[in-house]
């Protein structure tokens, strides 16, 4: 039977810390509790039932502090991905995606405008971050970044089209004006 015996220096410390976590994560308020009803005397399945856990993770929960004490209750912590994207801001997003998808070689795609799936395929592979595309979505609104109706680019792999377009387009003006 797995049970907890605390000295009086650990019993202030879990008062301390019991406190601090109330404001905090209801995860570790939970293993706290687990740890005061353990040095209270009461069994596993009866502390699993006051606190609505599976007496396996109480028990896991009263292995950890055995073992490393305090230390071991302390949980790693999760990146979320929201988090995560918060360091590329309006200007990376603008840069990013007025490029078109194309460019970009690991996205293997012949598309020239970016959708939700595009965008959500190049965090993946650029970034090496997974999120949702109402991630993404809300990222973007948060971060200012607006774009308007995707616009039809023509594109050519010839190095000269944008000096050759240019020309036309010259030509057609003087067309126009001429009487």
């Amino acid at each position: 039977m797995l049970k907890i015996k605390l000295n009086e220096s650990e019993l202030q410390e879990l008062q301390e810390r019991l406190k601090q976590a109330k404001s905090q994560s209801t995860l570790v308020y939970l293993d706290l509790k687990i740890i005061e009803f353990s040095d209270q005397g009461k069994s596993v399945p009866q502390i699993g039932r006051l606190l609505g856990l599976h007496p396996q993770t109480v028990r896991t929960i009263i292995k950890k502090f055995q073992a490393k004490g305090f230390k071991g209750l302390q949980r790693k912590p999760r990146g979320k991905p929201e988090e995560k994207l918060k360091a590329y801001g309006k200007g990376y997003w603008e840069d990013i995606l007025s490029q078109p998808p194309s460019s970009f070689e690991k996205l293997d795609t012949p598309d020239q405008n970016w959708s939700y799936e595009l965008i959500q395929n190049y965090i993946a592979d650029y970034l090496q971050i997974k999120v949702t595309i109402s991630t993404i979505w809300n990222h973007l609104r948060r971060v200012g970044y607006t774009s308007g109706r995707a616009k039809l680019s023509i594109t050519s792999p010839d190095p000269e089209y944008q000096i050759k377009r240019q020309r036309v387009d010259d030509l057609k003006k003087k067309g126009q004006m001429a009487p």
